[in-house]
């Protein structure tokens, strides 16, 4: 059952809003819904952001925006995980703020039950920086002790409605794109160097992700646009590759002494690997090469 969470959680009732920056939450994994609406801007690291059966990782630079009532769990990947956490109620702006264009944004979100609503949002390098500014910025003004008619809080607000909404209907192609393996370049480069220099032992890509600072979905997601090949089959022709160097060079070993070497424990992986890879088989190989 969906969890409800209310601006009285975070003791912010009379102020109509609350913000803070956060790499974990109570509710990490839970289903929950709001009475309010809640943004998020990623700072760094990856969120699994999932509404019912879908799902989509949100990476540094990426942000959502959900209406009240709209049901989702977010899922931290790890402690480098951060992001800024919006919560607001429409009763923050003043009077003339239903007449906004960022008032018929809100308004579009909470219709047809959400189905406008996009898990994720790809803002631009200018977009990023604007956000970064303006949440940072709603951070301090929630720390000044001043009338709620002198807060510029509402301002701030509207200015990062906007900015989505320009996500929104400026880009309307970014929602829910496949990850792009250019955002993560430096560390799979560094990852395909390890993997270079320890093919021959048992590697799991859990383990790798870990390693490397992603999430096991986006490892997946991004590893064969930056190898060209998924990564057992990127494993399996490193082997192979390397055998088949090995019997030129040691024309006298063994086909299974091999195999040991390149890091197949059983033979019959090797041969089935190395003949779905060249063609031809091992041995027929080895006396083509005599």
């Amino acid at each position: 059952m969906p969890e409800l969470v209310t601006l009285d959680n975070f003791g912010a009732t009379q102020q109509h809003y609350h913000i803070y920056r956060i790499n974990s939450t109570a509710l990490d994994h839970q289903s929950h819904y709001h009475d309010y609406y809640q943004v998020c801007y990623v700072v760094s690291g990856e969120i699994l952001h999932r509404q019912m059966e879908q799902s989509v990782v949100l990476c540094a630079g990426d942000a959502f925006i959900a209406p009240p009532g709209f049901v989702h769990s977010l899922h931290f990947h790890n402690a480098r995980s951060e992001l800024y956490s919006l919560s607001f109620a429409q009763t923050l702006f003043a009077p003339g703020f239903p007449q906004s264009n960022a008032c018929r944004f809100l308004e579009s979100l909470g219709t047809q039950q959400g189905e406008l609503v996009r898990l994720r949002l790809q803002l631009n390098s200018v977009q990023r920086q604007s956000m970064e500014s303006l949440m940072a910025c709603l951070i301090r003004q929630q720390e000044t002790d001043c009338p709620a008619g002198l807060s510029a809080a509402p301002s701030l607000v509207a200015s990062i409605l906007y900015l989505l909404s320009q996500s929104y209907y400026c880009q309307p192609q970014n929602a829910d794109l496949p990850i792009d393996s250019s955002d993560y370049s430096g560390t799979l480069a560094n990852c395909i160097r390890f993997v270079d220099q320890h093919y021959r032992e048992t590697l799991f890509p859990e383990e790798l992700a870990r390693q490397f600072g992603m999430s096991r979905s986006v490892f997946y997601s991004v590893f064969p646009q930056f190898a060209g090949m998924p990564f057992r089959q990127y494993i399996a022709h490193k082997r192979i590759t390397e055998a088949q160097m090995l019997i030129h060079a040691h024309p006298d070993w063994s086909i299974s002494h091999i195999a040991q070497q390149v890091g197949y424990e059983d033979d019959s992986t090797f041969y089935r690997n190395f003949l779905r890879i060249t063609g031809i088989p091992a041995s027929r190989y080895r006396s083509v090469c005599r």
